[in-house]
């Protein structure tokens, strides 16, 4: 048997009957393989998915539940410079350093006031 099956009983426990859905997407990936590797898939400690399961995290769930939804979920969003897009490659174009296309450009323009964008708006350097 793989995991602690009981990760999403705990997640109950912590967060209530209203746990948020990215919490029990996170806890059952966790009950099906085991918090190291889910911990592992998003480049991430198995402390920092046991805090996030308990309810007990002092970082930003926001970016939390962005990370759970790009990488457990497979979640696609509606970018207002390309249209529907899968939720990591808006991350990954949001986050890009140097834009080397038309469309990088694009992404570094929008993305800053995006509604998708849960890191903030970032200054634009020239």
């Amino acid at each position: 048997m793989f995991g602690n099956p009981n990760n999403r009983l705990k997640a109950i426990a912590a967060w209530g009957a209203d746990a948020p859905a990215w919490v029990l997407v996170l806890a059952d990936a966790c009950d099906r393989t085991s918090q190291r590797g889910v911990a592992d898939q998003l480049g991430k400690s198995s402390g920092y998915i046991s805090r996030l399961i308990n309810h007990s995290y002092a970082g930003s769930y926001p970016e939390a539940e962005q990370l759970v939804r790009a990488t457990l979920a497979d979640e696609d969003v509606v970018c207002p410079a390309y249209g529907q897009m899968p939720l990591k490659t808006c991350i990954r174009n949001r986050r890009r350093e140097k834009p080397v296309n038309w469309l990088h450009v694009q992404f570094a323009r929008v993305c800053p006031t995006c509604p998708n964008n849960t890191d903030g708006p970032h200054e634009q350097e020239d």
